[in-house]
């Protein structure tokens, strides 16, 4: 007796690394989601959101690819042969999520479905395909080996196919009989039957699932040509910028929707921070120049956002404003924060923080406790505003602050400085 068989399976992990990259691959132009992420944010697969279901196909396949690379197959002592059984459920955890990959995205697999070259079981009626032939071994091996119904006229002519045993056969004396590696006893429910011998060869099943599995590269392909087909109609599509008879916050608002239509509603609080910001107006005089400073700004921003959103594309100092950029946010995102590392700033994180209670979102007992760590933070805001922390509303201390942060952040190597203009219409020039 020949030495009992082993089976492995291999299939490429970085497959499914390069389809997740695909879904990712123009991730720049948005930021915080992909590109497919928002196409098909609001589309249904079955009534699931059609991006859930990615996300779950593409997860599974990572993770069972890698379980199923890790078995080795024929080595347990039950009489039947329960890994197959495991093994072949989760294979079909993967190929179903790239058939339901291939639905999502509208990719035609008819020519692959009709394919027969891994186990030639065309069935007694010629209609049969590796994919159904799979199917058919799945419910006989696996999931329902007491009623297999739904192959009548191609794998067997019985209303009800049953399967009690299944055995490996592979290094076994059992091997000269059955001419295979795994040996499956069928039941046709017919009187005085033996029944029917269904014999697996693991090359056959190894076949089928690598080429199943590969067709995740023609998924890829045509994901990236969607992107492409789309990007480019969006940049087909004109924007406009702020027309004669149209304001400042009617244009705010309009490009916020350009950008929920092309992007998604990630950066909906920047749109929202930029109008509150275009419709400050100080009660002291003396805070009007550098509102009128930190509104410029604001105005630059947004024509480096309309840039992004006319060319698709957030990269370069004309659409991000900032050069050898790490943060991977451009100067529209940057600004709403002013954030930067300075001495002046230095142990005030936490009074940093609070200013948000200011912003009119939380309730009364939050903006008091602002306006008490403003109080804080004065001293340091004097220099580039003036604040009545008794009199002044909630709103005009919460922007006056926002305002002695653009000026801090002019001062110190960040972001902001480094985007915004040499240029009094921005800031100070001595």
């Amino acid at each position: 007796m020949s030495e009992r068989k082993r089976y492995k399976i291999h299939l490429d992990p970085q497959l499914i690394e390069d389809f997740s990259e695909a879904i990712d691959a123009q991730e720049h132009i948005t930021e915080q989601v992909s590109f497919v992420e928002k196409a098909f944010a609001k589309k249904k697969y079955r009534g699931v959101p059609a991006w859930d279901c990615i996300c779950a196909c593409v997860h599974r396949i990572r993770d069972t690819v890698e379980y199923l690379n890790d078995q080795t197959l024929g080595e347990q002592n039950y009489r039947s042969a329960f890994d197959f059984i495991n093994f072949i459920n989760n294979t079909s955890v993967v190929l179903d999520s790239v058939d339901m990959l291939a639905r999502i995205f509208g990719v035609d697999l008819t020519v692959e479905d009709a394919r027969t070259e891994a186990f030639h079981q065309l069935g007694d009626n010629g209609k049969g395909t590796d994919k159904k032939y799979f199917e058919f071994l799945r419910s006989l091996c696996a999931v329902h080996p007491m009623e297999t119904n739904r192959y009548k006229g191609m794998y067997h002519e019985t209303d009800i196919v049953t399967c009690p045993y299944l055995t490996w056969v592979g290094g076994t004396f059992l091997e000269d009989h059955w001419h295979c590696d795994l040996h499956g006893h069928a039941f046709v429910n017919e009187s005085n039957s033996w029944g029917e011998d269904v014999c697996v060869h693991m090359d056959q099943v190894f076949a089928h699932i690598k080429y199943r599995y590969s067709l995740l590269r023609k998924i890829g392909a045509a994901l990236e040509r969607y992107q492409e087909r789309r990007i480019e109609e969006y940049r087909n599509t004109p924007v406009p910028g702020c027309g004669a008879d149209e304001s400042e916050i009617d244009y705010i608002e309009r490009l916020k929707n350009v950008e929920i239509e092309r992007f998604g509603s990630n950066n909906d609080f920047v749109y929202d921070f930029a109008e509150r910001v275009m419709a400050f107006e100080p009660t002291n005089a003396g805070n009007r120049a550098a509102s009128e400073r930190y509104k410029n700004a604001w105005r630059f921003a947004l024509g480096l956002q309309l840039n992004v959103l006319r060319d698709m594309d957030r990269n370069g100092v004309g659409h991000a404003g900032v050069a050898d950029n790490d943060t991977d946010w451009i100067l529209f995102e940057h600004l709403i924060y002013a954030d930067c590392t300075c001495d002046e700033l230095d142990g005030y994180d936490y009074q940093l923080e609070k200013l948000g209670y200011l912003a009119g979102h939380s309730g009364p007992s939050d903006a008091a406790w602002g306006r008490l760590k403003l109080r804080e933070l004065e001293p340091v805001f004097r220099r580039y505003v003036s604040m009545d922390l008794d009199n002044d509303s909630d709103e005009e201390l919460y922007m006056l602050s926002r305002i002695a942060l653009y000026e801090i952040a002019l001062r110190h190597d960040c972001e902001v400085n480094r985007a915004i203009p040499y240029s009094p219409e921005y800031r100070e020039v001595s």
